[in-house]
């Protein structure tokens, strides 16, 4: 077995030196050429990763520098803005977190990748089609995927055995249902906690809840929001039942995911949704009172729903682009190093970073080896529903999370608000 990975990727490194153009094909030779990269320092592959990443590339290519830059998440969109209306870009390429596919794409900001996919990666079919799709704008693919970040279902087994459960629950139902057992018999004051501070974070888990009743998608076939029916209501009356209760933490108004992550780790809570950082944390000494407690599993689904997957999730992808003004003679280049970056051979080596984009390299007897959770991870994945592909996605977003926030908080009643959530929305297109 280990032979055979060992042949897989000499011969995904093979493929990756096949592909420059012939005017690359002698790189120390060929005319200097400075790339600058954009990505953040916040999240997802560390500076020090991709610092690595690119001392390899320009080992290969000698001819070509890689300037990085790094800013936090918070200032790169504006960044890629400023970027895009500079006369040459100031970044050749750039991070695109799946939230601003729709955006760059209809206006301009980057270029579609689909010929140079198309061309040079024969294997895309190993990248999961629900992570392509964060990156599509119609028939047009606007960044290469890099990052497959996703959220999992945490819950602490010692708890839940107090409780009387030996077993996570399955569907909602029963997820219910062990929250307030788990509150009366005074196991934990707040079986459970969240990132329902009003960011983008809330967003996710609002998608990922109406995905769990069986619909994470907020917009139907026609592009109207839907926040006021089906499943995206009754995902908002279950997170406003889960406050007013007293199963989700108050705090959990306030917290953001690291917040979130810690009262798991402390044992202080039984649940926590969040994203796949936790698994690290939870069995971490110095971080964590409940080693050996926290265990990953799928996430409870409303009965009849999520029957493929038998799981609901949210996606937090993250993608390599090409600004649209980059010269023309640096767009190969460009190129060269997305597909370098984001490469099975290159995402191999880096297996305690991140979860790959790959299925070949998710599904591997090493990445298997690194994470005894992986083939849960897997399954999350594969359920996962992506946030919006809108042009105007981060005036929606502050809208969603200005209403599902005072609706959980009881500032405004749980059906008014999604109404209002839909009328501010669709006054937005007007």
């Amino acid at each position: 077995m280990k032979q055979k990975w060992m042949q897989l990727l000499l011969g995904l490194s093979t493929v990756a030196s096949l592909v420059a153009p012939a005017s690359m094909a002698n790189a120390a030779t060929a005319p200097k050429v400075v790339l600058k990269v954009l990505y953040m320092n916040q999240a997802g592959y560390t500076t020090t990763v991709l610092r690595q990443m690119g001392k390899q590339f320009q080992k290969e290519y000698p001819n070509v520098t890689i300037q990085f830059t790094f800013l936090p998440y918070t200032q790169m969109h504006s960044a890629v803005l400023t970027s895009a209306a500079a006369p040459t870009a100031q970044y050749d390429v750039v991070l695109s977190d799946l939230i601003w596919t729709g955006e760059f794409g209809s206006r301009g900001y980057t270029l579609p990748l689909n010929s140079y996919i198309k061309q040079n990666v024969k294997n895309a079919n190993q990248i999961p089609q629900s992570v392509w799709n964060g990156f599509k704008v119609g028939n047009k693919i606007m960044a290469m995927p890099f990052l497959a970040n996703f959220q999992n279902f945490y819950y602490n087994k010692n708890l839940l055995k107090k409780a009387g459960f030996n077993a996570p629950p399955k569907t909602m139902t029963q997820w219910l249902h062990q929250m307030k057992v788990l509150k009366a018999k005074h196991i934990v004051q707040y079986p459970y906690e969240d990132s329902w501070l009003q960011a983008e974070g809330l967003v996710c888990d609002y998608v990922r809840t109406a995905g769990e009743f069986g619909n994470g998608n907020l917009f139907n076939a026609n592009g109207q929001p839907i926040m006021n029916q089906g499943p995206a209501l009754k995902a908002l009356q279950w997170m406003r039942m889960l406050y007013a209760d007293g199963l989700a933490n108050p705090n959990s108004l306030t917290a953001d995911e690291p917040t979130a992550a810690n009262a798991f780790a402390s044992g202080q809570v039984a649940f926590n949704t969040n994203w796949t950082f936790v698994t690290g944390i939870m069995d971490t000494k110095s971080e964590s009172k409940i080693v050996g407690q926290g265990v990953v599993t799928t996430f409870p689904v409303a009965p009849g729903t999520n029957k493929a997957t038998h799981s609901a999730d949210i996606s937090g992808f993250q993608g390599l682009a090409i600004a649209a003004n980059t010269p023309a003679n640096l767009r190969p280049w460009a190129w060269k190093w997305i597909q370098f970056a984001t490469s099975p051979a290159v995402q191999a080596q880096h297996l305690h970073s991140q979860w790959p984009v790959w299925s070949q390299i998710a599904n591997s007897p090493k990445e298997k080896k690194l994470n005894k959770w992986a083939s849960v991870y897997q399954q999350n994945l594969n359920s996962v529903y992506n946030r919006p592909v809108i042009a105007n996605y981060l005036q929606v977003s502050s809208i969603i999370q200005q209403y599902v926030h005072e609706a959980i908080a009881g500032t405004i009643p749980v059906k008014q608000a999604a109404d209002e959530m839909v009328q501010q929305i669709n006054q937005l297109k007007g």
